[in-house]
């Protein structure tokens, strides 16, 4: 029954292809659940951490043809053969689990089925309304998508062309500084077989969903290590999922207060009212991690396969248990360095507390082996330069919004699980203590994380640390809740109750706006849903099917601010040579680039804009209504013997650069 209602909110979610890409996404992480099987037991555990490991296995694997040159269907499947007989040659020398998990019975399977719903129930309203068309053929996108998934679709176009580094397709002229590698798999299949899958962002809606469910297991199984039950695992991890932040309750006691509609809260980043009203940091809910940035979820999956395996086996983990988690580590931080780093000092902090009682240094030695595949990710990473200049634009200290009403931020960012969970502190009899230890030390971390570490996006840091403190909590408070539970439900019942009030009216309030697309109203900068007509979409079909793989086609960047901001490289599917990426590093060549772009569109005189666009490598123009009424006598220009208009429809033109 569970697995149905999956399936069926991964086809609405992403319109069917879902159903047709699954068993490729099951075929690709293959080798992992063959592996994690081996490893891990009980074996749904072990098909969890192996999907997961699986995951990240098969990224580096179709990598390695495109490193080398040799892209091809032929090519990715000959690694995938080649990753498979190496796991099974790997599989055959394990003689017995290396990590085995509390035991399970037939109430755990029952509790995971249902921990897995909570990826159709939060996933499946805003994906089935993202990019959806009306009566008209005009296809919506609701803002934040707009910052996230519209980039993700131009960065899978660009990994598509198969580029060593990928370029940026925002600076052409430059390579993509970017962790990009969790968005091989789809880029790949979206490439290789586009006549099966449709467009690549029924794909990346597909691959979303499917890794939110092992995201989810994996978060599971972190839960059940530290309570004998499932069931309240589940409960705890429920509450972490739906009932984390108290903004919204907050939001709906104002109104309430001032006489004013609830339907005000349709016009509010629900999830960010620390920072709209107090000037605070902002924490991203599971929901919304799973929504936006799902490259970054899956990093904390693969780092939670290290947590459980310091909270299951702690110090006296074997050599196998310690490699598995080194491996974990390792492909975390190919995904992203910062996550991967930060749940590699999780994982040695771990090791360092359970054993500081009887300190040996072969302990301590062993489980350096772990550092090993994050050494070879560190040199992958600088290799592909994902990371690069990233260090330049880190500040360590007490800064920025972390300083603006420190506590009532936190308390409302994260209160409603925070508070209880400190009563997870307590050192609850019949219940392992290394668990409380890893979730103890990861809180900590997150923490600190997020109030002393800014990067140049002043809000990426706490976003990253969020994620982290929102998977440590439910461990924490599964463990009153298993207390209370223990002689009457009622106790643990009221707690979770008391949660649920605190905190389940923002994720209702971010749910119904994330899918909502008739709100069509003016937001803070930006309007809150926005609008791909239909000759712009005929005009981006034209263009995939007419230019060149590697053309630049090139729209004017700076007057469509934070809405259109990615309208080329994400439609399109084509580089420019300049724009305003909302989703990157901010660089002054951005600036000065999109500046001269600007020019080029601006003035009157044909030979200029033909030098300004040759000056910048840009081979074809793209005008539609917005250029004409802010250029009139700009766009005029676009003449010969400088300029050839080579598209047409209705008011959307394509220009070739003689």
């Amino acid at each position: 029954m569970s697995s149905s209602l999956f399936l069926a909110g991964l086809a609405i979610a992403s319109g069917g292809t879902g159903l047709l890409y699954a068993p490729v996404y099951v075929l690709a992480i293959a080798p992992g659940i063959l592996l994690g099987r081996r490893l891990v037991t009980p074996p749904a555990a072990g098909s969890i951490v192996g999907g997961v490991v699986g995951y990240g296995l098969v990224q580096l694997a179709l990598w390695l043809p495109i490193f080398l040159g040799q892209p091809s269907r032929l090519a990715f499947g000959g690694v995938w053969l080649l990753l498979a007989a190496v796991v099974v040659l790997v599989s055959r020398r394990v003689q017995r689990p290396v990590l085995t998990l509390p035991a399970w019975g037939a109430g755990d399977l029952r509790a995971l089925a249902l921990t897995l719903l909570l990826v159709p129930l939060v996933m499946t309203p805003p994906y089935r309304n993202l990019g959806a068309a009306d009566g008209n053929g005009t296809r919506w996108y609701r803002a934040y998508f707009t910052a996230d998934f519209v980039w993700h679709t131009a960065l899978a176009g660009e990994l598509g062309r198969y580029d060593v580094p990928p370029r940026n397709p925002y600076l052409a002229s430059q390579d993509l500084h970017y962790y990009w590698t969790y968005f091989l798999l789809p880029s790949v299949v979206a490439h290789e077989i586009p006549p099966a899958f449709g467009d690549v962002q029924s794909v990346l809606k597909a691959n979303a969903v499917l890794s939110a469910g092992l995201f989810m297991g994996m978060f599971f199984l972190f839960a059940r290590s530290a309570v004998p039950s499932g069931t309240i695992a589940a409960a705890a991890l429920g509450l972490g999922v739906l009932t984390a932040s108290a903004e919204g309750t907050l939001v709906l006691e104002q109104l309430w207060r001032q006489g004013a509609p609830l339907r005000l809260v349709e016009d509010m980043n629900i999830d960010a009212i620390t920072n709209w009203q107090f000037g605070g940091l902002r924490v991203d809910n599971v929901p919304r991690s799973l929504w936006y940035t799902p490259q970054h979820a899956f990093a904390c999956a693969l780092g939670l396969v290290a947590a459980l395996t310091v909270a299951t086996a702690g110090a006296a983990a074997s050599n196998g248990a310690i490699w598995l988690a080194g491996t974990a580590l390792g492909l975390a931080t190919c995904f992203n360095p910062l996550l991967g780093g930060v749940f590699s000092l999780l994982y040695g902090l771990g090791v360092v507390v359970d054993h500081s009682r009887q300190p040996r240094l072969l302990t301590w030695l062993r489980h350096a082996q772990a550092a090993i595949p994050v050494a070879l990710a560190l040199g992958w990473a600088a290799l592909n330069e994902v990371a690069e200049g990233a260090g330049s634009a880190v500040t360590i200290g007490f800064t920025g919004f972390a300083r603006r009403n420190t506590t009532t931020s936190l308390l409302l960012s994260v209160g409603p699980m925070l508070i209880p969970a400190l009563a997870g502190l307590w050192p609850w009899r019949h219940l392992p203590v290394q668990p409380l230890r890893v979730a103890s030390i990861g809180t900590v971390l997150a923490l600190l994380l997020m109030h002393f570490v800014t990067l140049s996006e002043a809000s990426w840091v706490g976003f990253r640390a969020g994620q982290i403190l929102l998977l440590m909590l439910p461990v924490l408070l599964a463990r009153p809740l298993w207390a209370l539970s223990r002689r009457r439900r009622w106790p643990a019942a009221a707690l979770a109750l008391l949660v649920l009030a605190a905190g389940l009216p923002t994720t209702i309030i971010d749910t119904y706006n994330a899918q909502d697309i008739s709100n069509r109203r003016q937001g803070p900068g930006f309007h809150w849903t926005l609008p791909v007509r239909p000759a712009q979409q005929e005009a981006f079909a034209w263009v995939r099917a007419n230019l060149p793989e590697h053309a630049t086609l090139q729209m004017e960047p700076m007057l469509r601010g934070r809405e259109h901001w990615s309208l080329i490289p994400t439609f399109a599917q084509r580089r420019m040579a300049a724009g305003l990426p909302i989703s990157l590093l901010p660089m002054r060549e951005y600036d000065t680039a999109s500046s001269e772009v600007e020019r080029l569109y601006r003035t009157a005189d044909s030979r200029e804009g033909w030098q300004l666009a040759h000056g910048r490598g840009i081979q074809y123009l793209y005008v539609d209504r917005e250029d004409r009424a802010a250029y009139p006598e700009g766009v005029a220009k676009f003449q010969p013997p400088y300029f050839e208009r080579i598209f047409q429809q209705e008011d959307v033109e394509i220009y070739k650069v003689l």
